[in-house]
């Protein structure tokens, strides 16, 4: 399933959930497809007890991860550590498409509580 979000303030994005903890049983590791929209970002935050990887897929953007800012584009990867807050913004006038893991599993589940379901693109 595929969750639209969407906030006045350009944090646009759609969000497929491919290994989720509730549907699939998976206690450590949970895993998603996310597209931003062009121009828009996912809001700076961070995860208290979660590990993070995201695999660029396609499009091009910029990985906010603390105080540090990193050029994304196809094939880049990305590791974030628990308690770092993290951003990542879609600088492109296309979308930008990236694969995501968490361990424990857990984060995904703020997606399905705030996204509007849509059928998966």
């Amino acid at each position: 399933m595929a969750y639209r979000l969407t906030q006045p303030e350009g944090n646009n994005r759609t969000v497929a959930l491919l290994l989720d903890k509730l549907v699939d049983g998976s206690q450590n590791i949970s895993m998603g497809l996310c597209v931003i929209d062009p121009k828009s970002q996912i809001p700076y935050h961070m995860h208290e007890k979660e590990e993070e990887a995201m695999y660029v897929l396609k499009g091009k953007g910029k990985a906010k991860i603390e105080s540090a800012e990193y050029d994304l584009s196809e094939g880049s990867v990305i590791f974030i550590p628990p308690k770092m807050g993290h951003q990542i913004v879609n600088t492109a006038n296309k979308e930008l498409r990236f694969l995501f893991v968490y361990g424990p599993s857990g984060p995904e589940q703020s997606v399905k509580a705030k996204g509007k379901p849509e059928p998966f693109r």
